[in-house]
């Protein structure tokens, strides 16, 4: 479990098809033990009803990969179901004290999370290459960076850092550690900060305050009512301090951080293979923030193939001055065509160094339509041939990525247009030719239900609901304080944070969410009464 927050885009391992992550390989190897360790038991176990609809849940996951329009894809992302449901039949099957240890271990690699994104926060760049082994790129947020804390994206390294804190608050609870908590959250709330999450500050929140009810006796919920106040306190401060956290709680603030409007002198180009050309950009500064050059703002641009529906980024242009909101410039910029002939969009993007592209932050490209080879297309014919641009740096919001599950659920509300689909398929539902397929659903119930249908949905949420039934009736144990804790407190931030983000899709959260629901199904002897003697 300390492994959770930390999953390694390499290496892998080739299985068939698949390609087994390091993190994937451990959870195998740890599932395989406990299994083998409770091997004269399986004979005479029988699942409990939150292990049961979890397998149920696998098994519409596979029935619905099977009649997806990709069945490859669906059915890895089915088959990574199927695991968690497994990881959490071995997690019931294991002895309370491995429980315990899981959850320490749980803590440790959330503070190392922490400590990461701290790190991060403060602007030690040394740590880049190290995190890069994590994320495709850094994230950035009205010109400052969000700390990922070693996972792919600042929300899934909040959301590591948040089960961490609930896992050390579950033991300073059962240890009746009272003040001394904030020593323990103080930079779990920090590090959970500086990745500008809101969803997981919210979650975590609500995970507290569930950890205080879990704890009942005043001595036992002093720790996470401490740990609330520590993160609150926290939020203050940065919400006092930092101008990118006031603009995160507005979400409109951080799309006019950055602006641009591009009136490229010509709207289309015939260019020889490689080769240079010089053309004039007027560019306009549309949004809050000065372009400097300390800042390393530059204007740039990109090449897509429109055959092959790929992208290459090209050269730098300087700004002659700083260029404050609401002032222009002529740039003299140039472009080298790409060395393969065929129809090319040229996207005029400004980058600022080391922070983001402005695309990146829903700002539209100009698009200027190039032919590269010997021959020019005439400008009729080259307009028939290219895509519509009308989409490009679209940036659909939670609301309207909603609507769309929604609309796929409602045409599909058996079996859902199929696991992991929804990412592939919400652009083309939009009637968009352009789209981010690294966006989900940011709910976890809609994109179940969009992806695998009403019943997968209610199976998981049902799973979800019996382990936290099983966890509460097993509180009053005091020899159980620490699980019952931890297991309803992350059960309650799943559930909250599952509302706006969606992370089922990346190892470590569904193994974290596999852990609380088999150690809920052991908590109160719900796994010893599947036991016949």
């Amino acid at each position: 479990m300390a492994l959770v927050p930390f999953e390694a885009r390499a290496p892998t391992l080739p299985v068939g098809p698949f390609h087994v992550t390091v993190l994937e390989g451990v959870a195998l190897l740890a599932a395989g033990t406990l299994a083998l360790g409770a091997r004269t038991r399986l004979r005479s176990w029988r699942p409990p009803p939150p292990l049961v609809l979890l397998a149920l849940f696998a098994a519409v996951e596979l029935v619905s990969a099977a009649a997806s329009d990709d069945r490859g894809g669906a059915l890895k992302f089915a088959l990574r179901m199927a695991f968690m449901a497994v990881f959490a039949a071995a997690v019931s099957l294991a002895g309370p004290e491995e429980r315990r240890r899981a959850l320490l271990a749980l803590a440790v690699g959330g503070a190392v999370a922490a400590g990461l994104a701290v790190a991060e926060g403060v602007g030690l760049r040394a740590l880049d290459p190290l995190l890069s082994a994590f994320r495709e790129m850094p994230f950035n947020v009205a010109g400052v960076r969000r700390a990922t804390a070693g996972s792919e994206y600042p929300n899934l390294g909040a959301a590591c850092i948040a089960y961490g804190l609930l896992a050390a608050v579950a033991v300073a609870a059962a240890r009746q550690w009272g003040a001394r908590t904030a020593l323990v959250a103080v930079p779990f709330s920090v590090g959970l900060l500086y990745t500008y999450s809101r969803g997981a500050l919210a979650a975590l929140a609500v995970g507290l305050i569930a950890a205080a009810v879990a704890g009942g006796a005043r001595r036992v919920r002093m720790a996470p009512l401490v740990a609330l106040g520590v993160l609150a306190l926290t939020a203050a401060a940065f919400l006092a301090g930092r101008e990118v956290f006031q603009l995160r709680l507005a979400s409109e603030g951080v799309e006019r951080w950055y602006g641009a409007r591009y009136e490229p002198a010509e709207g289309a180009l015939s260019l020889a293979p490689g080769a240079a050309a010089v053309t004039a950009v007027k560019v306009t500064n549309t949004g809050r923030k000065a372009w400097t050059d300390e800042g390393q703002f530059h204007l740039s641009y990109h090449w897509y193939d429109v055959e092959r529906r790929v992208a290459m980024d090209g050269g730098r242009t300087r700004l002659p001055r700083t260029l404050v909101p609401g002032d222009s410039a002529v740039l003299t910029a140039e472009v080298r065509a790409p060395g393969r002939p065929g129809a090319y969009l040229l996207l005029w993007d400004m980058v600022q160094e080391h922070t983001s592209w402005f695309s990146g932050q829903g700002v539209r490209p100009a698009v200027v339509r190039v032919s590269v080879g010997a021959v020019p297309v005439a400008p009729t014919a080259m307009r028939a041939a290219m895509p519509d641009t009308s989409g490009l740096a679209w940036r659909p919001g939670r609301g309207e990525l909603w609507a769309l599950a929604a609309a796929m659920w409602r045409a599909h509300p058996v079996l859902g247009v199929g696991p992991d689909r929804f990412r592939h398929l919400y652009g083309p539902w939009a009637g968009r030719a352009w789209w981010d397929d690294r966006v989900y659903a940011n709910n976890l119930l809609l994109e179940l239900a969009a992806t695998v249908g009403t019943a997968g949905a209610a199976l998981l949420a049902a799973a979800a609901a019996a382990a936290a039934v099983g966890a509460w009736r097993a509180r009053r144990d005091a020899g159980a304080a620490m699980e019952t804790i931890a297991v309803l407190s992350l059960l309650a931030f799943v559930a909250a944070h599952g509302l706006v983000d969606y992370v089922l899709a990346f190892t470590g959260h569904y193994l974290v969410l596999a852990f609380a629901v088999g150690a809920a199904s052991a908590l109160g002897g719900a796994s010893g009464a599947g036991l016949r003697a």
